[in-house]
């Protein structure tokens, strides 16, 4: 014990020379390290504080029945996707559909984008009427894609109410 207590003596002294000597700093740490490591150590040890503290940091991996529900919910979901109950937009869409109304959008952007390349390397007396060409071929691109939106919402409005539409 005195031999801590001249260190922690020494230490307020080093302060303004501990930046000038890196030696000095870090030997005045590693007592410090050293000895937190073995106070955190020694609560783990004991029966009680320790073994207390830590399942309550981690007690969402170690309840095994909240893991085992999860893992029921999920294998219940998986089951119904692979039998086709779950849909986004109802029975009448499929993932075809969806798949190509996808295709569509990526489509309208890359040729949005396609037809602004194509702006910039004309000259300055040409783009206005290429530019309103282009805006009416991409609206026109727009409106095909805003149709096959409505088909699958219009789908996933018939199966719903069902009784409104008999």
């Amino acid at each position: 014990m005195p031999v801590v207590n001249t260190k922690k003596n020494a230490v307020p002294v080093s302060k303004s020379t501990g930046f000038s000597n890196p030696a000095s700093q870090s030997t005045s740490q590693r007592p410090k390290l050293k000895r937190v490591t073995k106070e955190k150590a020694r609560p783990q040890g004991g029966e009680g504080r320790g073994a207390q503290s830590t399942p309550i940091q981690h007690s969402f991996l170690t309840d095994v029945s909240d893991v085992q529900e999860m893992e029921r919910g999920l294998l219940s979901l998986l089951n119904d996707f692979h039998s086709g109950k779950l849909q986004a937009f109802g029975n009448e869409c499929s993932i075809e559909q969806m798949e190509h109304v996808r295709g569509m959008q990526e489509k309208l952007a890359r040729l949005n984008l396609e037809l602004y390349g194509e702006l910039e390397e004309l000259p300055e007396d040409k783009r206005k009427a290429a530019s309103d060409s282009n805006l009416e071929r991409l609206l026109s691109d727009l409106e095909e894609l805003n149709s096959s939106i409505q088909k699958l919402h219009l789908a996933d409005a018939q199966d719903v109410p069902n009784t409104s539409t008999s």
